[in-house]
């Protein structure tokens, strides 16, 4: 089966991007695919959300994977939850994530040093997400260079969409200039938090799917606001576990309905060329 590398990425912070993650990651293992959770970012956000250690020793997070003595042992933790069906495992990240980026300045092939990893020592799982910082830096093109999917939450603010179409042109010129070919495809646009008692993000939403129309970039369903997310998180869960029935998981469907096909094709189309 072909391996998707989705990197959720935006160049603001607080737009979902780990909430995302995490409940992509628990949504498409419990559908039977392994899924592997790679945080790049330089916060504490994926350890709490997992309820893993927020302060493992460097050796136990992807900094590990990034020494030049790395040779194959992947620091994979795997939450008390994280065996729905599929497996769901988690290599952290967080503030040893931060020398890590001043560092790749001077490294060979610094761009394509994950890139190199997944083709020396491969990853088993199907899906890989990758998790990283807001900031538009060394570590984003690190995950670009090996991503082979791109999703980008988006908040419905005038500050966010602008923020977003930066992003779009900072996609552009970085595909060309690290010569990735094919480039990440933009799986799509996916608004969060929504409120729909705030007018202002109603008017966005129906102007969304408009704007990236001529782009020719999807504009997923909204994920909506809910306090039950950070709820969740507090408890180191994803919130399929804290409250089962809640609305929003149904949210993340059409997300994990698009990916699960891409791998699903991908298995059949192996099976046939055999």
């Amino acid at each position: 089966m072909k391996q998707v590398v989705l990197w959720i990425g935006a160049n603001a912070g607080g737009v979902s991007k780990t909430t995302l993650a995490v409940h992509i990651g628990y949504e498409m293992a419990k559908r039977g695919f392994d899924v592997a959770l790679l945080d790049l970012d330089t916060n504490v956000s994926m350890s709490q959300f997992c309820g893993l250690d927020k302060d493992p020793p460097s050796e136990q997070t992807i900094a590990a994977v990034f020494d030049e003595n790395f040779h194959g042992n992947w620091p994979l933790l795997t939450p008390e939850w994280g065996q729905p069906k599929g497996k769901f495992q988690v290599c952290l990240g967080g503030p040893v994530m931060i020398p890590v980026g001043l560092e790749l300045a001077v490294r060979n092939r610094r761009e394509y040093l994950l890139a190199d990893r997944f083709e020396d020592f491969p990853l088993p799982h199907q899906l890989v997400i990758l998790d990283c910082p807001a900031t538009l830096g060394h570590l984003n093109d690190v995950a670009l260079a090996v991503a082979t999917h791109l999703l980008i939450p988006v908040e419905l603010s005038p500050k966010s969409l602008t923020g977003a179409n930066a992003l779009l042109s900072w996609h552009r010129g970085a595909c060309k200039n690290l010569r990735l070919n094919p480039p990440p495809q933009i799986l799509g646009f996916v608004p969060t938090k929504y409120d729909s008692n705030e007018a202002a993000q109603r008017d966005l939403l129906s102007q969304l799917p408009e704007m990236l129309a001529p782009l020719k970039i999807k504009c997923y369903p909204y994920i909506r606001y809910s306090c039950e997310f950070s709820n969740a998180s507090g408890r180191g869960i994803p919130l399929h576990l804290h409250r089962p029935t809640h609305r929003a998981i149904k949210d993340l469907h059409p997300i994990c309905q698009e990916l699960s096909a891409i791998l699903t094709e991908s298995k059949n189309a192996k099976k046939g060329a055999k």
